[in-house]
């Protein structure tokens, strides 16, 4: 019995002691997690440099502070980073606006240089003409070939000055249209009558078949979009093999009205379709000629201005269709 009571009593001591432990082991931890709160909290609001002091568990202290070390290093380099990024951002900044005054200055020199080319050229056009005529005297067949010769290339070096000054107009002041209500099918009709006498020389035909569109009226700049269909048969013919029709058919659909001009030639290759409305692409060698690529541009952009597009596709190496799409209202 006295043994009983001996062994219950150093128990209940016991018991006693490990509640009085971990009485204390809980206002430690309860203190240690309200201290890393109160941290915590304050490197939210932005304070890198807070640490703990005084934790009760200095494993826990010690561990809790390198992570508030790193986040303080990650920070300051975050900061440098950013800086350094300004300092390239202020000069690239710098690089841009020069090269845009050099753009600009290439583009004011190109201009500038085509009107004092354009002048001299057409007075030499006009003398070629002169001689043709036989206004200075007869000339035998050599010199009316090699002359005929010299005015071909003229006219061309011609129509490339009067492209390179259009599209610096273009680009300086946008496009401005007349915008009337015309007979789509009358006004295609009346432009292939114009390009025929170009297309009899290569030994082409222009066919039409625009029956779909015979009494359909939209609204468009008649002289600009002239310049797009007689840009756009030139080059059908100026790249159709001889003997071969040049084909200029519609589609119309719910909100469009297409018109494809397809010629048969040499074919463009999918590397030049991707690139061949951009200013001065002339395209593979095969079909490389005077001024080619600023028609193109010039007519995409005229197209574009009246919120339309053109497309293009060439298949099997030889048939090539642009489509011109209208938007219909």
């Amino acid at each position: 019995m006295l043994l009983y009571t001996i062994f219950s009593s150093l128990f209940i001591l016991c018991l006693f002691i490990y509640v009085f432990y971990l009485n204390i082991r809980y206002k430690h931890l309860k203190s240690d997690i309200s201290k890393l709160y109160i941290a915590v909290k304050r490197l939210r609001y932005g304070d890198i440099n807070v640490r703990l002091k005084s934790l009760n568990n200095k494993d826990l202290e010690s561990a809790v502070n390198r992570l508030f070390e790193t986040i303080a290093d990650r920070e300051i380099m975050i900061k440098e980073y950013q800086t350094t990024l300004s300092d390239k951002n202020l000069s690239l900044e710098q690089i841009l606006e020069k090269e845009k005054q050099i753009r600009v200055f290439k583009e004011e020199l190109t201009a500038t240089l085509a009107h004092d080319m354009k002048v001299p050229v057409i007075a030499e056009l006009n003398s070629l003409n002169y001689l043709l005529e036989g206004k200075f005297g007869e000339l035998n067949n050599k010199q009316s070939e090699v002359i005929t010769l010299m005015k071909s290339s003229n006219q061309e070096l011609k129509e490339l000055i009067e492209n390179m000054l259009e599209i610096y107009k273009m680009e300086q002041n946008s496009i401005k249209l007349d915008i009337t209500s015309n007979n789509i099918f009358e006004f295609i009709k009346n432009t292939a009558e114009e390009m025929k006498p170009i297309a009899y020389k290569n030994h082409n035909e222009i066919e039409l078949n625009l029956d779909c569109i015979k009494n359909e009226e939209i609204k468009f700049d008649t002289f600009q979009i002239k310049r797009v269909f007689k840009n756009l048969l030139q080059n059908a013919i100026n790249n159709s093999h001889q003997n071969e029709s040049i084909k200029i058919t519609a589609e119309k659909t719910k909100g469009e009205l297409k018109i494809k001009i397809t010629n048969k030639g040499v074919g463009i290759s999918k590397e030049d379709l991707e690139l061949i409305f951009q200013k001065y692409y002339s395209g593979s060698s095969k079909f490389r000629k005077t001024g080619t690529g600023l028609g193109l541009y010039i007519s995409q952009q005229i197209v574009l201005a009246h919120n339309g597009k053109i497309e293009i596709s060439s298949s099997n190496a030889e048939d090539t269709t642009f489509s011109v799409v209208f938007g219909l209202n």
